[in-house]
């Protein structure tokens, strides 16, 4: 089976109270809709201070679209650990992990925007030490109050350098990197070996897929949609000069520059089953229905011609 993944953040210019229900909804709705037709899993993010209406609270989000579902896996991509009360944390993952049967996944990083940090009153500069405290705290209280997964939920240490290898195998927790960093991996895998521990890496692959979205017409959909794909990469790529996740273009500033970073990518379904068919090991498919807002009409367009062509082809 293909792995297909719905990506959300719920993020709009201005960020507009009633414009995030709809997306919201629409979001809730094409996940359901979406497991009846053989998509796999979703994922939500963790980020603060935006002005957007970006998620900002990755359990709830995840809950919110387990509840609706019985199969779907839930992925937070990424929690930002510093920010959150360990215990509370702890909790309020337990929580869902019994309600859900155990489908949702959970990433801890440190994130990267110092204002995030200054909005929570947390110190930028102890963000390691509250980690490793926080990390430390959760899997002490999971052995405490028992889960409906054992020993614990599923919890990975996310990043991108040498450090989080280290965190994730002192921990003897799966690794999740934000790119593709097998010099990272390697370092990692090293170290459980060293302690005795099997490893477990989440990766991208070599090939970057980016985020798809799926129209008959590409040149079409970007003159007509491409403004709310430009809006995301423009925001997002301000947040750091240094590239930050596969998703991350920093100093993006035009349609075309983000049509060359095949970050974003508007494909045909034809095309988009060739390339599955042609590639070895394809890994995930990543698509980002309402990306920056994106009209609601056409985010399901994308999502149908995903379910009822591309889908049934493959199998």
């Amino acid at each position: 089976m293909q792995l297909t993944v719905l990506r959300f953040n719920f993020a709009s210019p201005q960020g507009d109270p009633r414009n995030q229900h709809r997306l919201l909804s629409a979001a809730l709705e094409m996940a359901q809709w979406g497991e009846a037709k053989g998509i796999t899993s979703v994922s939500v993010d963790e980020h603060h201070a935006t002005g957007h209406g970006w998620s900002c609270n990755p359990i709830m989000a995840a809950s919110m679209f387990l509840a609706r579902t019985t199969k779907l896996v839930a992925s937070v991509d990424c929690a930002l650990g510093p920010l959150w009360n360990p215990v509370r944390l702890a909790e309020d993952i337990a929580l869902v992990d019994n309600m859900s049967c155990g489908r949702l996944f959970t990433t801890v990083g440190l994130g990267y925007r110092e204002c995030e940090y200054e909005s929570l009153g947390v110190d930028f500069s102890q963000r390691g030490r509250l980690l490793d405290d926080l990390i430390t705290r959760m899997l002490a209280h999971w052995a405490e109050i028992g889960t409906w997964t054992r020993p614990h939920p599923m919890l990975f240490v996310g990043g991108g350098v040498q450090a989080t290898a280290r965190r994730a195998a002192r921990f003897g927790l799966p690794l999740s990197l934000v790119d593709y960093l097998p010099e990272v991996a390697d370092h990692y895998r090293k170290l459980c070996v060293e302690k005795g521990i099997t490893p477990f890496v989440m990766m991208p692959g070599e090939v970057n897929r980016g985020m798809i979205y799926l129209h008959e017409d590409p040149d079409k959909a970007w003159a007509e949609l491409g403004e709310h794909i430009l809006w995301e990469a423009v925001t997002y790529g301000a947040w750091s000069v240094e590239r930050r996740s596969l998703m991350h273009i920093p100093g993006v500033q035009t349609i075309d520059e983000v049509r060359a970073s095949g970050k974003y990518r508007i494909l045909t379904p034809d095309a988009l089953i060739d390339e599955i068919r042609a590639a070895d090991q394809y890994g995930p498919l990543v698509m980002h229905p309402l990306v920056g807002g994106m009209p609601v009409d056409a985010a399901w367009k994308s999502i149908e011609l995903l379910t009822d062509t591309v889908l049934p082809a493959l199998t």
